[in-house]
Formats: structure tokens, C-alpha cells, sequence
């Protein structure tokens, strides 16, 4: 996994038409670099009322995931999982809303090897090296192939949700709080004045598309 500065990415972007989740149809992006993720606000105008979007991303190969949630959530991140070895084993980057200075790492492990990432795993996820917490993590397919549920528990109490979408071969996944949504875009940069991006929703089953101009 690479990253590096991304300062394309970088500035204030239009919609030019709106995702599926809910009330995007119109309204800016606004992407900056902190530490070693991107922080990115979203406000959109939805009708009558204007809403507000927090959203967190890494970028790696040239591509921004991002994970976005309503700006009052208190806290949720993103991930990406790599499949590595026999693929028994998902290598972890992963950032939280709570330090967006903070890129980490992880190690989900799993009995059965299977090019699918569905199944029960545990995972171990560091800190600047130092372990901080395990989980048991389970994986499923949802209607749509690409598409995948995530659940985190600790002693079979969940305790973390997420959305995963395949990006070649990996899974980028957005994660947060039981209580609220989240969802998983991946930004691809279609030249210097566009972004387009595909956007998974965790209570939807489908992908859909946003596109953003450069101001």
C-alpha cells in the first residue's frame, strides 16, 4: 500500500449531480490534508435544508477512500483491507474520525482460505506499533457482488458496523457506531478540474455515482 501527498485532490469541488444516499443533490466538497489522512466536508443542499457531511480518506494508488458520515456522528473511520499470503489473512490501513492525524495498521486473520473476503476473522489493529484493540470480525456478501456488510464485536456483543466495496482486489470499507450510518466512496481523478466517485451506503444494496467539478 502507497500513499502520498495527492495535492490534486486537494481545494473546493462542486456537485454536479448527486449520489443515492439521501439528500446529496447539490452543494460543494471541501478536501484538505491532516496529517496523514484527508479530512472532507460536505455541505449539500437536500430540499429545504442544508446538511452537513464529515468524511475521512487515504489515499493509495492514486485513489482517495473515503468514509462519510452526517457531521454529527461522533466518531467512524476508514479502512482497506488487502489480501495477503494464502489469503487467510487481510493486511489493515485504517484512520478514525477521532485523529485524522493518524494513519494505522491491523491484521485480520481467519481458519479458511478463500479469494472471497466473506467469513469470521479476528483482528488486531495497532497504533503507531503498539496493539490497542481486538475484535471479532465478520464479513458478508450483500445483493450486490461487490458489496460487502461488516460487523465488529467484542465478547459476541457487536459493537462496530460497516460498508465494504471491492477495489481491485481489496476491499475499501467505511466503519462506525452501531447507531448511525456510514458510507464508502472511492474518488478516482478524472483530470485536474474532475473527480468522479462511487459510493456504497450501508443500508442500501446498490453503487451509485457522484461528479465533481474543481471552483
Amino acid at each position: 500500500m502507497s500513499y502520498d501527498e495527492g495535492t490534486a485532490f486537494l481545494g473546493n469541488w462542486e456537485f454536479k449531480k448527486g449520489c443515492e444516499s439521501k439528500e446529496l443533490y447539490q452543494g460543494n466538497l471541501k478536501i484538505e490534508k491532516s496529517g496523514e489522512t484527508y479530512k472532507c466536508i460536505w455541505k449539500a443542499d437536500g430540499g429545504n435544508t442544508q446538511k452537513e457531511y464529515l468524511g475521512i480518506g487515504i489515499l493509495v494508488d492514486n485513489q482517495l477512500f473515503v468514509a462519510r458520515f452526517p457531521i454529527q456522528t461522533p466518531g467512524g473511520g476508514i479502512g482497506l483491507y488487502r489480501p495477503i499470503g494464502d489469503l487467510r489473512s487481510n493486511s489493515a490501513l485504517w484512520a478514525s474520525t477521532k485523529d485524522f492525524n493518524v494513519l494505522s495498521s491491523g491484521i485480520a486473520l481467519r481458519e479458511d482460505s478463500s479469494e472471497s473476503f466473506d467469513g469470521s476473522y479476528k483482528v488486531r489493529y495497532f497504533v503507531k506499533g503498539t496493539e490497542i484493540n481486538n475484535f471479532n470480525l465478520n464479513i458478508t456478501k450483500k445483493e450486490h457482488n461487490e458489496l460487502y456488510s461488516l460487523t465488529w464485536a467484542i465478547e459476541d456483543k457487536v459493537v462496530l458496523h460497516g460498508i465494504g466495496m471491492i477495489n481491485n482486489g481489496e476491499m475499501a470499507l467505511a466503519w462506525g457506531e452501531i447507531e448511525f450510518e456510514c458510507e464508502v466512496i472511492i474518488l478516482s481523478m478524472e483530470n485536474e478540474n474532475e473527480l468522479r466517485g462511487k459510493c456504497a451506503l450501508l443500508s442500501n444494496n446498490s453503487i451509485t455515482e457522484e461528479i465533481y467539478t474543481k471552483y
